[in-house]
Parts: C-alpha cells; sequence; structure tokens
C-alpha cells in the first residue's frame, strides 16, 4: 500500500482507537450505573435513528467519495445537493417517528429520542467527513470526533458519577456529533467555496443521486437493519432488559471493526480510479488484508469476550458473553463484505445491489423472526450471523459472472500480494 493510503488509514484509526477507549471506560460504566433496562432505552431510540438517518443519507455517502476522489471540484457541487436532499428525506421520516414513541413508549424513550433525533440529524448534513476521507485528509475527521467524543464521553461519565437523573445523557447523546460538525463545517468553508449549483446542474445531479443512490440506499438500510431488527423483535418477544444485554454484546463484538473500515476507506481512493484488471488485484489484496486482520480479532475475543463483558459490565449482563462470539464472527463477514460492496459499487452494480439486498429481506426478516421467537437472545446472534454470511457469499457471487467469487480465492493465493 502507498504510504498516503496507510497514513490515512492511521489517522481513521486512530480515531477509533478514543472510540474504544470511550466504550471501555465510559460507556460501560454509564451502562453499569444505570442498569441493562435503561441501557436498552438508549439503545433502541439510537437505533430507531440510526436507520432514518441510514435512508436519509440515501447511499450518497459511497458516490461521494468516489465522485470526489475523482475531482473535487465537482465532488464538492455534488455535496451541496446531497446535503439538501438529505435534509429533506430525514425531516419527512424524524416526525413519523417520534409521534411513534411518543404515543406507544416509555416517557423515558422520548427524551432519547428526541436526543438521538437531534445527533442523526447532524451527521446527515456532515458530508465534510466523506471529503477529507476521499482527499485522504482523515486527521481533520480524526481531530474533530475525537474532540466530540471526549467531550461525550466526559458528560456521560460525570453525570454517573454525580447519580443525576439518566436524562441528563441526552447532553451527551447530541454534543457526540454536534461538535464534530461544527468543527469539520468551518474547516472545510475557510478553504472551499461551495456555491449552490445552476438550477439546470441540481435537477441533474439530483437525478443522478436518485438513480444510483436508491439501491446503494437500500443496501445501507439493509446493513443497518441487520442488528437493529433483532434490536426491534426483542422487543416485541422480550423487553429493554434484553435490548441491553444485546447491544452490550453487539457493542464489544463489534469494536475492532474500524479496523479493516479505515483500511478499506483508503484503499478504495486509489482503487476506483484504476481499471479492472488493476482495480480486481488491489480489490483481492485488499480482502486479504481485512479477513487477516478479521481473523485474528475474531481469535481475541473468542477467547477474552465473555470476561471483557462482566469485567466492562457486571455480572448483570453475564448472559451477553454467551453472544460476543457468534456475533463477532458475523462482525467478520460484514468486514469483508464492504470489500466486495464498494468494488459492486466501483463496477457500477447499482441495480445487482438492489436486487441483492431485497433478496436478502425475503430470506432474513422471516428467520430473524422465528429465531427470536424461539430461541431468545442467542436467536438475534444467529439471525445476524446468517444474514452477515449469506450476504457475503452467495448473494455476492451472481454479480458479473462470480468476480466476487474469484476476489475472494484470489486474495488466498501468494502471488496477489507480489
Amino acid at each position: 500500500m502507498k504510504i498516503s493510503v496507510m497514513s490515512n488509514a492511521a489517522w481513521m484509526m486512530s480515531e477509533k482507537i478514543v472510540s474504544v477507549f470511550g466504550v471501555i471506560f465510559v460507556t460501560s460504566y454509564v451502562a453499569k450505573s444505570f442498569g441493562p433496562t435503561v441501557f436498552g432505552q438508549i439503545a433502541f431510540a439510537a437505533s430507531l435513528f440510526s436507520v432514518v438517518q441510514t435512508i436519509a443519507i440515501f447511499g450518497t455517502e459511497t458516490i461521494l467519495f468516489k465522485r470526489i476522489s475523482k475531482s473535487a471540484q465537482k465532488g464538492v457541487a455534488l455535496m451541496a445537493v446531497a446535503n439538501k436532499l438529505r435534509m429533506t428525506i430525514f425531516l419527512l421520516l424524524s416526525l413519523p417517528v417520534l409521534l411513534y414513541v411518543w404515543y406507544v413508549l416509555q416517557e423515558n424513550f422520548v427524551v432519547f429520542a428526541l436526543a438521538s433525533c437531534l445527533a442523526a440529524l447532524f451527521v446527515t448534513q456532515d458530508t465534510f467527513s466523506v471529503y477529507n476521507n476521499a482527499r485522504l485528509a482523515s486527521r481533520l475527521n480524526t481531530l474533530a470526533n475525537a474532540t466530540g467524543m471526549i467531550l461525550s464521553f466526559s458528560l456521560s461519565f460525570f453525570i454517573a458519577w454525580l447519580k443525576l437523573s439518566p436524562r441528563f445523557l441526552t447532553l451527551s447523546i447530541v454534543a457526540a456529533t454536534l461538535v464534530p460538525y461544527l468543527i469539520k463545517r468551518f474547516v472545510f468553508y475557510q478553504h472551499n467555496l461551495a456555491p449552490m449549483p445552476s438550477q439546470h446542474k441540481r435537477k441533474k445531479y439530483l437525478r443522478y443521486l436518485l438513480y444510483a443512490g436508491l439501491p446503494l440506499a437500500i443496501s445501507s438500510i439493509f446493513i443497518s437493519l441487520q442488528v437493529k431488527t433483532a434490536q426491534f423483535f426483542l422487543v416485541g418477544v422480550g423487553s429493554a432488559q434484553d435490548l441491553g444485554l444485546f447491544a452490550a454484546a453487539n457493542t464489544v463484538s463489534a469494536s475492532w471493526i474500524f479496523v479493516p473500515v479505515a483500511l478499506i476507506t483508503s484503499s478504495f481512493t486509489e482503487i476506483f480510479r484504476e481499471r479492472t484488471d488493476r482495480a480486481f488485484k488491489l480489490a483481492a489484496r485488499l480482502h486479504g488484508y481485512v479477513m487477516a486482520v478479521s481473523l485474528l480479532m475474531l481469535l481475541f475475543i473468542a477467547l477474552y469476550g465473555e470476561k471483557i463483558i462482566t469485567t466492562l459490565y457486571g455480572q448483570d449482563y453475564a448472559q451477553s458473553g454467551s453472544l460476543v462470539t457468534l456475533l463477532s464472527l458475523a462482525t467478520c463477514f460484514s468486514a469483508m463484505g464492504t470489500v466486495a460492496y464498494r468494488y459492486m459499487v466501483k463496477e457500477g452494480g447499482f441495480s445487482y445491489l438492489l436486487k441483492k439486498i431485497i433478496s436478502l429481506m425475503v430470506i432474513s426478516l422471516p428467520t430473524s423472526y422465528l429465531l427470536i421467537h424461539f430461541f431468545g437472545l442467542m436467536g438475534a446472534a444467529w439471525s445476524v450471523f446468517i444474514t452477515e454470511l449469506l450476504s457475503l457469499s452467495v448473494m455476492n457471487y451472481f454479480f458479473k459472472h462470480g468476480v466476487i467469487k474469484k476476489i475472494q480465492i484470489s486474495s488466498l493465493n501468494y502471488k496477489t500480494y507480489r
């Protein structure tokens, strides 16, 4: 890999190290202090607006990343149109979700939902992160996001330490995204002029975003829903406590995914620019790196996962320990699947992605419901595992005469790394 790519990936990883530190020393302390019920309420509210946020982004992150990698000027113009599209979708979706929480769920859910709504709003408007990543300038994202996370974790810690009402945690929820957004926005406009394109170009860009974004949006929504669906079904057959147990296990099992994601994001700035034969080899090499990192982390979680759960969250979360290895294996599949997903985007496989996701939804939704209905928490973990396995393998192998399968096989050949 090029030095610039490795440096950018290192900056992205360093940001996530701060996040993992917060999960280990702050989030677990908060979860232990307020118990699984409050932790489950926060997790459920965050899950609701995570889905809204994913839909509002409408697959534009990958489209913007690809465009900015090739031409920063055209990418900036597309960013302005994408922000308006995102805001419109977000506002249209947020109102019915808030009304649902208000009329159906308990009062604490409403408070946390409002905070999660605001936090998600700032994420949907933060196209500056995509710009920085595509320009291999993730250092700024790292500094901005780390500032927001440190402030958020500090607020959470002192709220738990002083035994204040859990509703004060809404401050930390909003701060985590508001502060980074303001920093990145300020720096971006110091160095860039981003006038709104002409009416003709706006329509052209909007048509492009809708055409290319719809399959990616559905794909992103489904990826987001894979874990969220398990949480939603748990609400129906379980309790807020079950949500807290599942959220704790999922947090630990996926805590390391930032490493392969940083490698993937940085590497694709080059892969998007390359021709098919060269891009194939780079993608196979990247798949091998991601697989190696994922398997190492899986081994660590398999050996120490249960101990990590009880040490961080306490004995109230001991039941979560039985889920972490299976969920971490699902995270491995998710990381490797991201390589395939981005390669298909590079090859213009938008319609294939749409068909793939619809097929997965038809299979996974009833499967998830049945597994959770009959096996509870363990069924939720198995539903995530099965969905990720299908998404990585069978569902990818019909794209362009099995090119994804060829990439995966090629990644096992030592000649690929010469």
